[in-house]
């Protein structure tokens, strides 16, 4: 039987077969086709509720003001939402058989783990999975563009530290850094429900946006450079973000990479489900959407989000 990833780190796996690098084929995964009830249609919904309301009272918390929290929920779910929706619709177009986004409430932090669809049949071709890898993230930063813009627009000038928290600061990904520019904004704000969403959903973008297993950046990858490379800048990725976690606890006191280390590492694990077709290229409109995508990722990217 086919096992993936035996040895994830042994040199020796360069030179093995392209197969090799592969998860079991997709069709392994491929559950009995079932149509959306009634009652699967109510679970996902119950879900984006109880998101809502965790998400309005974390945003009531940290910015003071259940109104503000209420504008908070709003904006990231939008983000969010649009993010799910580009990968669902991507899929649906391609005959791939998806659940609809599922919304995951949680108690602290913002108020929210993210949200996700699951796959349930074959992707036929590299063609479909990249753009069903890509459609999330470049749905999502069509949302978090205006957000920003509004947020960075209306912001007042920062009293002590951003965020309403003793010492707690929000780093700028470059994308704020280059709107604030254009708008004359003052490095230093004050954090507001709508860019605080925005930064949200560009912290959230960079982080699926790396091309490692079953991530947003690792479908990309995957269609792009097919199985061998996708092994290779996985593993490459994964150590620089080990590295990253030391030198950002070090520099800055952010301990978060750690708890991506952890996800990467199961991610090295589980690999990727091959496509139908193997051999189809993506064509020269879809490397330069793999450009924009890498572009999305610089612009959202933040090596310490947060420092203390």
């Amino acid at each position: 039987m086919h096992q993936p990833y035996l040895s994830p780190f042994n040199p020796n796996d360069f030179e093995r077969p392209a197969e090799f690098y592969l998860a079991p084929p997709a069709e392994e995964y491929q559950e009995p086709e079932r149509d959306i009830t009634f009652g699967k249609v109510l679970w996902h919904l119950l879900l984006l509720a109880l998101t809502a309301v965790t998400t309005t009272i974390m945003g009531a918390i940290f910015l003071g003001g259940f109104t503000v929290g209420m504008m908070f929920s709003f904006t990231l779910l939008m983000i969010l939402g649009a993010h799910e929706m580009g990968h669902y619709l991507a899929a649906r177009l391609y005959g791939v058989r998806a659940t609809l986004p599922y919304f995951l409430p949680a108690p602290l932090g913002v108020g929210t783990f993210g949200a996700f669809i699951k796959m349930k049949s074959a992707i036929p071709n590299k063609r479909a999975l990249f753009d069903i890898g890509i459609a999330g993230p470049l749905a999502g930063f069509v949302f978090i563009i205006p957000a920003a813009i509004i947020g960075l627009y209306f912001a007042d000038p920062a009293v002590g530290a951003i965020g309403g928290g003793d010492g707690l600061v929000f780093h700028d990904p470059l994308l704020f850094r280059a709107i604030a520019k254009v708008l004359g904004v003052p490095r230093d704000i004050q954090a507001n429900p709508i860019w605080l969403a925005s930064w949200v959903g560009c912290l959230v973008t960079s982080l699926n946006l790396l091309p490692v297993g079953q991530l947003d950046g690792g479908h990309v990858v995957y269609a792009a450079f097919g199985a061998r490379w996708h092994w290779i800048i996985a593993r490459v990725i994964y150590v620089g973000v080990i590295a990253l976690t030391v030198v950002s606890y070090f520099w800055d006191g952010w301990m978060g990479w750690a708890v991506y280390v952890v996800i990467l590492t199961f991610m090295l694990r589980v690999g990727h489900p091959r496509v139908m077709d193997e051999d189809e290229s993506l064509g020269f409109g879809r490397k330069i959407v793999t450009a924009i995508g890498l572009l999305v990722f610089l612009l959202c990217f933040m090596p310490a989000p947060v420092t203390f």
